[in-house]
């Protein structure tokens, strides 16, 4: 009898995670996504903790990949070279799928060929063991934008700093190809410089929401997990991309004040991280703020804003920390 032809391939990097992964290979189980023939691909990045032998042993069913020690880039781009759905989820291996997350997302995919990937809701948790919903944590969501039109609201939302998981992206496996997936120089923001990437060659995305969630597991419990806090690189390498990234805008077109002031806003944002733990950064950071566009358009309360329109944003920052005695 011949297989069904895989609809979806799930991309799970990982490392050291035996006390979590099972809740998220738990959470794709058939049971919970009846008919959607999809893979569950797990590369391994050097794991020493028993997960490989755990996976093998107790889920046959996953397709095991080693990657010894390339990082999760690396290992997304060697999920995606061995996937054989149609469309690719990435999944981080402490995160958790709902139940029928799949269903209506691959049925818009499959009616509507236009789009390229399709997105859905999804909540935070904070936990280091099973999920339960008493876990949700408040954090603000990326707005749930319809239609084919948005690539404008997409690209100001990660320029502001505002990102969807990956998590909650169904791709079509064509289109990551021919954008050749990660870019795997990168040690931070591989997600945002993808995503970005996509919508400067042409991402036509839209958001449903079905009623169904994949659950994030909030980073603050792993403490692994990518931070540029205490790792100037990372800080730096953060802004190297967005020159990159504000020249593309200028290359493909999205060269508009929305664009550039939602981007200015962001290298702002940063400066206030960064004024006092490293000046010489933070001022980097200040002078390509400027450079994009200034002054930038603080958010606050109506005083806060009124400040910062009579002494500048710089002041106006400086002032309210000084007053409120911290920062």
């Amino acid at each position: 009898m011949t297989p069904p032809t895989i609809s979806l391939s799930i991309i799970i990097p990982t490392y050291n995670r035996v006390g979590l992964i099972k809740f998220t290979l738990d959470s794709l189980q058939p049971q919970f996504h009846p008919g959607i023939a999809m893979e569950i691909i797990v590369v391994d990045d050097g794991s020493t903790d028993g997960t490989w032998d755990f996976i093998e042993k107790n889920y046959p069913v996953v397709k095991l990949y080693r990657n010894d020690k390339k990082g999760a880039t690396s290992a997304r781009n060697k999920g995606l070279s061995m996937a054989q759905g149609t469309y690719i989820m990435y999944l981080d291996s402490d995160d958790l799928v709902g139940a029928g997350f799949f269903a209506g997302k691959i049925q818009l995919l499959d009616t509507q060929s236009v789009y390229h990937a399709c997105y859905g809701t999804y909540e935070y948790f904070q936990s280091d063991s099973a999920f339960s919903s008493d876990q949700i944590i408040f954090k603000y969501k990326y707005p749930l934008l319809a239609g084919q039109r948005n690539g404008k609201a997409h690209l100001t939302n990660f320029l502001s700093g505002n990102f969807t998981p990956l998590n909650s992206i169904i791709w079509r496996k064509s289109f990551l190809l021919k954008i050749k997936g990660h870019d795997e120089k990168l040690a931070i923001n591989q997600d945002v410089e993808l995503f970005i990437r996509a919508i400067f060659k042409g991402l036509l995305i839209t958001g449903i929401d079905d009623g169904t969630k994949v659950y994030v597991r909030h980073h603050d419990v792993d403490k692994r997990v990518g931070d540029p806090r205490n790792e100037s690189h990372k800080w730096r390498q953060i802004l190297e991309l967005r020159k990159k990234i504000f020249a593309d805008l200028t290359l493909y077109s999205y060269n508009e004040t929305e664009c550039f002031e939602a981007l200015s806003s962001y290298l702002f944002s940063h400066w206030r991280m960064l004024r006092h733990s490293d000046a010489e950064l933070a001022n980097a950071y200040l002078d390509f703020a400027k450079t994009v566009y200034w002054p930038v358009h603080i958010k606050g309360t109506a005083g806060f804003r009124f400040m910062s329109s009579v002494l500048g944003p710089v002041r106006a920052v400086e002032v309210k920390y000084f007053l409120l005695k911290r920062d």
